[in-house]
């Protein structure tokens, strides 16, 4: 044989055997690659399983903090009541005119009737290291009362699990445990105009864990889920504001114009010193000035000039009242202490209703030359402090003192006239010009309630006030109807003995612009919610104390306004307990 051939034989014969090396070799490629598949195939399944598991125990959880709320929405549940808060619970009086309550302490401690006294006040359904359940012995208001505590444990502590296994699952294969802290408690004043209904509002810390389990007769658990949210009603006060504008509200001119509080629970603005009081918000050491919580806000717009200051937030509404524009917020945002923030649309309370027209005799005051003291029939001007209060008027009546002695005067249209809501007294009209008696200015007395609860109501058709004084003994709720303008020396009511601004509630159903101005002190909330409120002009020595919502509001000549902070409990709406907060506890 030739070499060469020789040589491609040998070369032919080496080569065999390398495909079957090759086809193995991708045979085991492809065997790792179909494993690798399968792996991660069932790897994602077993994942979807979890996460299918996980989901369905989170929204268990979910579904715990819901029936929860519903229980302390129902009859099931029952809050310690106003009257109660003081006996059951840990709390401080916020002091006059409305002596609520708000507890001492987060969470809110037990002093009677509970398992641990004093200790804080909860609902377990399950222990997680948090201890036992601790409430007050109190009944629930179902058709068959039972005390909370059992309540409670039959509806969202059930230890055979029957309440709280899931139904929409065709093997029940889960249930929720609930407990329940009692981070805040404190009580408020519900409704637009006395008698308010003193109301508990509380916040409530909501832990929900959720088990999965193989199914309904298993204990089995295949997986875990705790959720968290804070529940309370929010509460919306008629009075939150220094200012409100429904469309509008400005603040502009000299320095002075501003807005700062004061809590009247703790004394008058400033000790009383009507010089503080007239001067620069927060520009005193005094006693009793807060640089703060004196909000301004509108559902339009807000304008602020550059010598303003806001002791407070600027609260934009969301949605105009129309015909309205929605203008949002211009000026600098320094001149404004708080923030400038976005807020819910706030509705203008309703305005009163009158007859449709005054009666015939219904005085007219027209006073330039003479004082006179209005008093109710059978009535008598109260003491400071007032007496617990009679259960309606009217009052004995002692007839008033003074050197010379003020007229006085009654303005009872008929036998059931007594000062009321339901049949107040009528005045056609109030004008008040120079002179008074001796040449003084003129001096309108106004006797009212003995309490914030007990107010004496005044429906009258025209106010101007151009000089003189409007003094206030007790607590009145004036309507006007047509016209109101105060000037002069503005209304007084006892700013230097610490009767709060809300002693007068000015209720304005006009539509004519309603002017606040002059050198004295007004001590008053307006509702002027179809009018433009005008504020500053004709002097140096003005000021406000109280509040102000109107249509528009204009502030200007170095007004300064001074919110009294416990306006913000002088009646307002409460909603339904909701969810205001909400975490997955990590298991």
């Amino acid at each position: 044989m030739h070499a060469n051939h020789y040589t491609k034989f040998i070369k032919l014969k080496d080569d065999r055997g390398v495909a079957l090396i090759l086809v193995l070799l991708a045979m085991l490629v492809l065997s790792v690659l179909a494993a690798s598949i399968v792996f991660t195939a069932r790897s994602e399944t077993f994942a979807s399983y979890n996460y299918k598991l996980d989901t369905q125990a989170d929204y268990l959880a979910k579904a715990g903090i819901q029936k929860a709320i519903n229980w302390l929405r129902s009859s099931h549940y029952r809050a310690i009541t106003e009257a109660e808060a003081p006996t059951y619970y840990q709390v401080t009086s916020t002091g006059s005119p409305y002596n609520l309550y708000t507890a001492n302490s987060s969470q809110v401690k037990c002093i009677s009737t509970c398992a641990t006294n004093p200790g804080i006040v909860q609902l377990i359904g399950y222990n997680n290291g948090t201890g036992t359940t601790n409430f007050p012995n109190i009944n629930n208001t179902e058709g068959t009362p039972r005390t909370v505590i059992a309540a409670y444990n039959s509806d969202l502590n059930d230890a055979a699990d029957i309440n709280n296994r899931i139904s929409a699952d065709a093997a029940n294969s889960g249930y929720f445990q609930v407990n329940a802290y009692l981070l805040n408690y404190q009580t408020v004043n519900v409704g637009l105009a006395p008698p308010y209904a003193a109301t508990p509002v509380e916040t409530w810390l909501i832990t929900a864990k959720a088990t999965w389990t193989n199914s309904s007769a298993s204990t089995a658990t295949v997986a875990v889920a705790e959720e968290q949210a804070i529940v309370q009603p929010i509460y919306t006060p008629t009075w939150g504001n220094a200012l409100y504008g429904f469309c509008s509200v400005s603040m502009g001119g000299a320095a002075g114009t501003c807005t700062d509080s004061f809590n009247s629970a703790l004394g008058p603005y400033g000790g009383g010193n009507s010089s503080v009081a007239s001067g620069a918000c927060d520009s005193s050491s005094a006693d009793n000035v807060i640089a703060s919580g004196a909000g301004v806000g509108s559902n339009g717009g807000v304008t602020l000039g550059s010598n303003v200051s806001v002791g407070g937030n600027v609260t934009i509404g969301t949605g105009p009242t129309l015909p309205c524009a929605a203008n949002g917020f211009s000026g600098s945002p320094s001149n404004v202490l708080g923030e400038v923030i976005n807020g819910p649309h706030k509705d203008p309370p309703p305005i009163p209703t009158f007859r449709a027209t005054f009666p015939t005799g219904a005085p007219s005051y027209a006073l330039g030359t003479n004082d006179v003291q209005i008093v109710p029939t059978g009535g008598t001007p109260p003491t400071w402090p007032p007496a617990p209060p009679p259960p309606s008027p009217p009052w004995p009546f002692v007839p008033p003192s003074g050197n010379p002695p003020l007229s006085w005067t009654a303005p009872c249209m008929d036998a059931t006239c007594n000062g009321s809501l339901a049949h107040p007294y009528e005045i056609s009209g109030i004008t008040m010009t120079g002179g008074g008696k001796g040449g003084n200015a003129p001096k309108l007395d106004l006797v009212g309630g003995p309490d914030a609860y007990h107010p004496v109501y005044y429906d009258i058709d025209s106010l101007s006030q151009n000089q003189g004084n409007i003094n206030v003994s007790g607590y009145v709720i004036l309507n006007v109807k047509t016209n109101l303008s105060i000037g002069g020396n503005g209304i007084s009511n006892g700013i230097a003995n610490s009767i709060p601004p809300e002693a007068v509630q000015i209720q304005y159903a006009g539509t004519n612009t309603v002017s606040l101005n002059g050198n004295g002190a007004i001590s008053a909330v307006l509702n002027a919610p179809n009018a433009s409120v005008t504020l500053g002009g004709g002097g140096s020595a003005g000021y406000m104390i109280g509040s102000i919502q109107a249509k528009d509001v204009s502030v200007m000549g170095g007004y300064p306004v001074h919110y009294d902070n416990q306006l913000g409990r002088v009646g307002g709406s409460l909603g339904n307990i909701v969810s205001t907060a909400y975490s997955r506890k990590k298991m």
